[in-house]
Formats: C-alpha cells, sequence, structure tokens
C-alpha cells in the first residue's frame, strides 16, 4: 500500500485502543443518555463496517478498564448514562459469547476480530489472532475476565463505607441486570454483599435499602428466568428444588397464621356473647355484630317514660260540664267550643256573628260589643283629610252624597299667578307644576283642586 489506501495488510497498532477510548469514547458517553447511546452505536457501526485497523476486541478491553475505575468517581447522573453505554454495547458481547453463529456472522475474521502483538503476548494468546484473528474459545478467555473485573469493581463499590461509591454502584448494576451477570459465581457474590446493604440495622440510609432491595429482586428474577447462561443444569434443578420448598414452607405459615387468626375471633365473639347475656343486653335486631364492638357503643341509656294516658283527667268547674284539660275529643282540630263547625269559628275570629264575637275598642280604650256598636266597628274607618273651602267639617255619617271640588258650585277656577294685576291667568298656560309650587311656597289663597 501507498500509506492512503487502506490495506488488510496494515500493522495492528496498540496504541489505537487507548486513544480511541480517551479521546472519543469516555469523554462523550457520560455526558447525557443520547451521547451514551451514540457512542455505543457509534462503536457498532464501525465494526459493522469492517474499518481496517479497527481493534473491537482491544477497544472493549480498554473500555471495560475505564469503566470498572470510574465506578469510584461518578456521580449519578454520570452512572446513569454510563450504564446506558453499557448496557447497549453488552448485549452484542453476550451475543458473540453465547451464540455461536453469532460470533461466527459478526466477529469471526473481521478486523475487530485480530489483535495487536502487545495484547496476544499480555493474554496468552497465539500468533494466529494478530493476522486472521481470535477464535470463540479465545473470546471465552477474554469474555470472563471482563467479566470478572466488572464484578470485583461492582462487589468493592457496595462494600464501601461511601455512599457515592455504593449508590454509582447500585445505579449501573440495575441497569444493566438484563444482560449482566451472566456467571454464577458473579451473580451469588453480589447476592451476597446486597444482603447487608437490605437490612435496618446495619443502613443508615433509606434510599440505599431501597434501591438494593429492588436491585435485588430483580437480579432473582433475572436468574430464575435463565439470565446465569453459565450456570451448570444439576445445580439450576438442586437450586429450583429449595426455591420450591421454601415456597411450600411460607405458604403452610401463611395457612397457619390464618387459622390462628380465625380462632382468636372465633374466642372473641364467644367472650362478648357471654358478657352481653350476664348483662341483660341484647342487640336490637339481627344485623350481624362485629367481635370487636365495644358493648357500650349499643348503649341505649335509660328507658323512655312512660306513655300518657289515653283518657285525659277532667275536672268539674262551679258551673257548667265537665271540661277535659288535655287535647280536644275526638281529634277534633278546631279552636271552637264542642259542637261548633269551622265556619262559626270563623267568623268568631274575624268579630263577626252574633253571640260569639269578641269585644272591640272603641279607639278611646274602652271596651264596647254587640248592637249598634258591633255593626259600626265592622266598619272600616276612613281615611281622614284635611276640609276643603265650602266642605262641611262634619259630614253626615253614612251619607252618600259625593263631594264636589270647589264646594257646592261645582265649578273651578284656575289659581292665579303671582304677580299678576288682572288677577287671572290663561288656562292654558297654568300648569299642575306652577299651582303646586305656589302652594308649596305659600302663596296666597288656596290651591287644592
Amino acid at each position: 500500500a501507498d500509506g492512503t489506501t487502506p490495506s488488510n495488510n496494515i500493522k495492528n497498532n496498540s496504541k489505537f485502543a487507548p486513544a480511541f477510548t480517551t479521546f472519543c469514547i469516555y469523554p462523550r458517553c457520560l455526558l447525557s443518555p443520547e451521547d451514551s447511546l451514540y457512542c455505543a452505536h457509534f462503536v457498532k457501526l464501525l465494526h459493522k463496517i469492517r474499518v481496517p485497523g479497527f481493534l473491537t476486541i482491544e477497544l472493549i478491553d480498554n473500555i471495560v478498564n475505564a469503566v470498572t475505575g470510574s465506578f469510584y468517581c461518578m456521580t449519578e447522573d454520570e452512572a446513569g448514562n454510563c450504564s446506558i453505554f453499557l448496557n447497549e454495547l453488552w448485549k452484542c458481547v453476550n451475543a458473540w459469547r453465547y451464540d455461536n453463529d453469532t460470533f461466527a456472522s459478526e466477529l469471526k475474521d473481521t478486523p475487530g476480530s485480530q489483535l495487536s502483538k502487545a495484547f496476544a503476548e499480555e493474554h496468552g494468546i497465539e500468533t494466529h489472532s494478530l493476522t486472521s484473528g481470535i477464535t470463540h474459545d479465545d473470546y471465552k478467555a477474554i469474555y470472563s475476565q471482563w467479566h470478572h473485573k466488572i464484578g470485583s469493581a461492582a462487589i468493592g463499590c457496595l462494600q464501601s463505607s461511601e455512599y457515592m461509591h455504593t449508590r454509582a454502584a447500585l445505579i449501573v448494576l440495575s441497569r444493566i441486570v438484563q444482560v449482566f451477570p451472566t456467571q454464577p459465581k458473579a451473580g451469588d457474590r453480589i447476592l451476597k454483599t446486597l444482603v447487608p446493604l437490605q437490612g435496618d440495622d446495619n443502613n443508615a440510609r433509606p434510599d440505599i435499602r431501597a434501591t438494593a432491595q429492588g436491585y435485588s429482586s430483580q437480579l432473582t428474577k433475572a436468574r430464575d428466568e435463565g439470565m446465569w447462561k453459565e450456570e451448570n443444569i444439576a445445580v439450576t434443578k438442586a437450586r429450583q428444588e429449595r426455591e420450591k420448598m421454601k415456597a411450600e414452607e411460607r405458604k403452610k405459615k401463611l395457612a397457619k397464621q390464618h387459622e390462628d387468626l380465625k380462632k382468636e375471633s372465633e374466642m372473641i365473639s364467644r367472650q362478648l356473647n357471654d358478657n352481653n347475656g350476664r348483662d341483660g343486653w341484647r342487640p336490637r335486631d339481627d344485623r350481624p355484630r362485629q367481635p370487636w364492638a365495644d358493648q357500650r357503643m349499643h348503649s341505649r341509656g335509660p328507658p323512655p317514660p312512660p306513655p300518657l294516658s289515653a283518657v285525659a283527667p277532667k275536672f268539674t268547674p262551679k258551673s257548667g260540664d265537665p271540661r277535659e284539660l288535655h287535647g280536644r275529643p275526638g281529634g277534633d282540630s278546631s279552636r271552637g267550643r264542642p259542637g261548633m263547625d269551622r265556619g262559626e269559628v270563623w267568623e268568631r275570629d274575624r268579630g263577626v256573628g252574633g253571640s260569639g264575637i269578641r269585644p272591640s275598642n272603641d279607639g278611646r280604650g274602652r271596651q264596647v260589643g254587640g248592637g249598634e256598636s258591633s255593626s259600626r266597628g265592622i266598619e272600616r274607618r276612613k281615611r281622614s283629610r284635611s276640609p276643603e273651602p265650602g266642605e262641611d267639617t262634619e259630614p253626615l255619617r253614612g251619607s252618600t252624597q259625593k263631594r264636589s271640588r270647589g264646594g257646592e258650585r261645582g265649578d273651578w277656577a284656575a289659581p292665579h299667578r303671582r304677580g299678576d294685576p288682572s288677577g287671572t291667568s290663561d288656562p292654558q298656560q297654568s300648569s299642575r307644576g306652577g299651582a303646586r309650587r305656589s302652594d308649596r311656597r305659600g302663596g296666597g289663597g288656596s290651591s287644592r283642586y
């Protein structure tokens, strides 16, 4: 090659992976979730298009070293972003490890499967990896080393006394629970490490306890679903049998507790019934009573007084017939004497009628009633007003003669204006308002009309 055209004979450079990780991957994968996804897909794209000199195996090894070292200096946001990048990248890593067909189609005989001389010598891999790439057995050995590094770093952070170390490790592990761990040895160690973090006595931080409990449940579920792919079949069956026996024991224990509670409830109900029988108290109906109900809640207090006698007491006045003190005979709601109908009572209350009329007041404080005074009392009093000129001051009572304006003449003269020498004014120029103003100002003569 002339140095400008890519060629398969280009010597693999051992400095490529550290430089690419330091300047392209690590600074950006911690910035945001979008950047972490971009970095993961960028690495997979460069591997897919088979860029010469792009050593994928060495690059992943450097990424694992960087991530495990950053567990001890990450913030919560950086831990979340790093877990997204690691989860996306580890899907391909697991597929190459546990699927031979995927390894043969995606990794075998590609530039990404080749190694540099320094890396091959460090890991004890033969020289065939420098030209044709690594085999599936070589990849399994390298994968186990990566798995061990991540597991050891995570366990170290979980056992640390620093809050941020434990917090960052729990965030990363909970995000990659579907892809890590896949080996039972590392998974069992992580589960044992989580036990002290879930206790109330040894953990003073409730957020750490809640996160540890949640991750433990997720990890147990992933294990039961077959995520631990390298677990032995015999070990898996033995563990499933133990889990089944524990579930049966828990079920029996719950059934026993239920029976004990039921017996205790029945005993309390019998005691309440016995106490109620001795005290002479009975429920007022047949509704079922709660066993925890207190007898005092249903006490009704002293019995009500006896009802009044149906026969009301009577008394005999000096003159007259005996009268009842309470109520009216036969439930009559009339306010009159026995024998009076409602019409007579109504006329009596209005002040009309014969013998049953009530005395009326004549306006001077004297009580009058009966005869002419009674008939005069029922008349409505006429509204008084000031007498007009020519009108009798004492008209005959009961007279039907209609008063006329201006006296007996029956004619009417318009009021004159003040200051009018003629003493007369044009009727068309006269107005009711002018007359009223003259009257209000106290002008000469009467202006009423």
